[in-house]
């Protein structure tokens, strides 16, 4: 056993000992479960980066095209470095992913409140490129904490309750979703507003979330910790709800038999008892190499590039887009809407996921056919932006709803998909390997707007143009499309002749 899980260890029993004084087992589960879902309605101060994007625009200077750089650091930040931090959690537990967040929250916020208070000083003009620099490396070192809180909750919640996994999974992402609607509402309150204009001081915004972040990382510690301790209890105990089930009709468990067992080293390679997919071989390692290797998990990587990168760049750039295509169109209510609609719909298709695909149901549905729907929500969200006017945008709301429909439901079913081919019990590996694609896609879709945005509103606005983004947004829109296409090709072109028929 490793240093630091010996560390981790040591610690986690010493607070479970704490904690079993007067709580029992079952309300220490249902404990460490509350503070994962409050964690994760703290975690999305992300997402709120349209919001930080007009006032870095605005009052500091910055063009678009060096926000959306910025806002490309961050996501690399958060998505690049999943497949590590994905595979740390499995391996060490959520514990070592809350530490990480409390590492990289604080500081970085505090540093962003610096920046700030130096650029205010300067003479207005066009931001200084090593402020642009500093932002990236802090903004990316936010999107790696951003992950590593949000992760270990999702770890946390799935690992307690492996036989419920699209609710487990669902509840901490609904979550998510909801700390951009809470943090949109919060910051219209007049204390993070600027006194000179109507946009945010990013000064205080900046110190607020340096020192929530670090009470929440404690808090989460604690849950995370909890579930290290109580791992044999919470995946061995009672029949009725903690053992551990298939995922789905289509798939079987794989046991070990005795003499594989008497060989396996708990502590090192088997920490958690838990389900397994029949398309994957007991070891941990090379379950995981496993699948690197299945074909099908680079095509659904494709499509996830292809989808999630333009709702991304929309969420990211919501204040550009409502700036220059839209007349009067309040950006708090539509952050708040879309953020609404994401939430409600995570945990939505979370149940419903979970019903339609049940075995039990005498005409059980695939979830595919659900993702299917998303995106032709997203489709439609976002090719509705060519068909915006000076007089129609009073409705924008709809479109806002729309991709915030999309973007909540695929980060639903996405992960729950993944749970169901390839396992539940390595899906901190599985599922971090797929946030390469958010990253990936939120880079080239951002950059794009920057430059569309700077390069081609200016000039048609000047001719009295108001729709300068309908190229942009019906790239988008084909991409989500081709990405349907995909995903319905993956199903019935390789997990169909596998067996994975409904799941």
């Amino acid at each position: 056993m490793s240093r630091k899980r010996s560390h981790l260890h040591h610690v986690s029993h010493r607070i479970k000992h704490f904690l079993s004084i007067h709580i029992s087992i079952l309300n220490l589960k249902r404990l460490a479960f509350v503070i994962a879902l409050v964690s994760c309605l703290s975690a999305g101060s992300i997402m709120l980066f349209t919001l930080f994007s007009t006032s870095l625009h605005e009052l500091l200077g910055f063009t678009y095209l060096q926000v959306n750089f910025i806002a490309s650091l961050s996501a690399i930040g958060m998505y690049l470095c999943l497949p590590v931090l994905g595979y740390l959690g499995d391996k060490f537990g959520p514990a070592l992913l809350s530490l990480i967040s409390i590492w990289f929250f604080c500081p970085s916020y505090f540093i962003n409140s610096a920046l700030v208070a130096n650029l205010r000083s300067l003479p207005r003009t066009t931001a200084n490129q090593s402020y642009v620099y500093g932002f990236s490396f802090t903004f990316c070192l936010i999107g790696l904490a951003t992950s590593s809180l949000y992760f270990s909750s999702l770890l946390t919640c799935a690992k307690i309750y492996p036989n419920h996994k699209s609710l487990a999974i669902s509840l901490p992402i609904t979550c998510y979703g909801l700390s951009s609607l809470i943090g949109s509402q919060l910051l219209k309150l007049e204390f993070f507003r600027s006194e000179s204009s109507d946009y945010l001081d990013l000064y205080r915004v900046f110190n607020f979330f340096g020192i929530l972040y670090f009470f929440m990382g404690v808090l989460n510690f604690v849950s995370s910790s909890i579930v290290i301790v109580e791992q044999e209890i919470i995946f061995n105990g009672e029949e009725t709800e903690e053992s551990a089930l298939l995922p789905d009709s289509s798939t079987s468990s794989l046991a070990l038999d005795e003499d594989e067992e008497s060989n396996v080293d708990l502590d090192d390679d088997l920490d958690l008892a838990t389900q397994r997919s029949i398309i994957e071989p007991p070891n941990h390692h090379e379950r995981y190499i496993l699948f690197l290797k299945d074909k099908s998990a680079w095509l659904l990587l494709f499509s996830l590039v292809l989808n999630i990168g333009p709702l991304e760049s929309y969420q990211n750039n919501l204040g550009s887009t409502l700036k220059n295509i839209t007349h009067n169109v309040d950006l708090s209510n539509e952050v708040s809407i879309m953020a609404a609609f994401s939430t409600v719909f995570r945990l939505a298709l979370g149940g419903l996921s979970d019903y339609v695909s049940s075995p039990n149901r005498k005409s059980p549905m695939c979830r595919i056919w659900l993702m299917v729907a998303v995106l032709v929500v997203g489709v439609i969200g976002q090719l509705g932006h060519n068909y915006l006017t000076l007089d129609n945008d009073h409705f924008y709301y709809i479109l806002a709803g729309m991709n915030g429909t999309a973007y909540g439901g695929l980060f639903t079913i996405y992960p729950t998909v993944v749970a169901s081919i390839w396992g539940i019990d390595i899906m901190g590996s599985t599922w971090g390997s797929f946030m390469v694609a958010p990253a990936i896609g939120s880079i080239v879709y951002s950059l794009n707007f920057g430059r569309t945005v700077d390069t081609q509103c200016a000039k048609l606005n000047v001719l009295g143009l108001s729709n300068c983004l309908s190229s942009y947004y019906t790239l988008t829109a084909f991409s989500l499309s081709v990405s349907l296409f995909l995903i319905l090709f993956v199903w019935k072109g390789i997990w169909v002749k596998r067996g994975f028929v409904t799941f």
